[in-house]
């Protein structure tokens, strides 16, 4: 078991991996606290009310999804370098621990300090600015549909963290043109098997979506039951961690 995790080995690279990268993280942050701030105050100049809990939530999950896939397609940048990938495979760590490392600052860490910037920069600007006769409110992150938006982020961290460790260069660009055309080729997989079992022509339709079709004039929507959004969350969290097992074993396969 200590070939594969031990404490004080992981200790001591966590502590190695925040040293080395600390002043890269601090640089991140404050860009991404600029982009907040900056892009904030033009929304608040802009509108006449008060940011509605729908809007916070929408801003927030936008940013988290995009931030957080950015940072965590870097997160093993060292592998891109020749020099550096020498030194980091060869370093007295299990591929395990490295990996956890790689995990924990990308999805856990970076989950709880952006969280915490959001709200910071969101209550300095509700500050900025007063509308009369108007009741501000704050979105909870702890309540729906923030639940499934962290599902979703998990599924979208698993995918860009695959990337990471399978891409020698330009990790963010290829892993997200991977996504992409995986959608599409789900999309059309998806429409033509719905379209093969009702029968009739349908739109588009994205696995776990919404059927639609056009009939007697009328645009018909066929929803699935509230029972299963549970089976969409199994689903995702499944193949979350498939892909983070995929991006692992693809990290044992790298060699100085």
């Amino acid at each position: 078991m200590n070939n594969i995790f031990n404490a004080k080995r992981f200790s001591l690279l966590f502590i190695k991996q925040l040293t080395e990268h600390y002043k890269t993280y601090l640089m991140s942050l404050t860009v991404l606290l600029g982009v907040m701030l900056v892009g904030g105050s033009f929304l608040v100049y802009l509108i006449s009310a008060p940011i509605d809990s729908s809007m916070q939530t929408l801003l927030f999950s936008t940013i988290y999804f995009l931030a957080g896939t950015i940072f965590t397609s870097i997160i093993f940048a060292d592998l891109s370098d020749k020099k550096k990938a020498i030194g980091y495979l060869t370093l007295p760590a299990s591929h395990f621990e490295k990996f956890i490392i790689g995990w924990l600052f990308s999805y856990v860490i970076f989950s709880l300090i952006y969280t915490g910037s959001f709200y910071l920069i969101l209550m300095l600007l509700l500050s900025l600015k007063h509308w009369p006769n108007q009741h501000i409110e704050v979105f909870n992150v702890f309540a729906e549909p923030m639940t499934f938006l962290f599902i979703v982020f998990t599924l979208l961290h698993s995918i860009a963290m695959w990337g990471a460790v399978f891409f020698e260069k330009l990790h963010f660009i290829k892993t997200a043109f991977c996504f992409f055309i995986g959608i599409v080729v789900l999309t059309l997989i998806n429409t033509w098997f719905i379209e093969t079992l009702i029968g009739r022509e349908v739109r588009a339709a994205t696995p776990f979506s919404n059927i639609m079709f056009f009939e007697n004039n009328r645009n018909i929507t066929v929803a699935g039951i509230r029972q299963s959004d549970v089976l969409v969350v199994y689903v995702i969290v499944f193949a979350s961690i498939i892909l983070w097992a995929a991006a692992y074993y693809r990290l044992k396969e790298k060699q100085v």
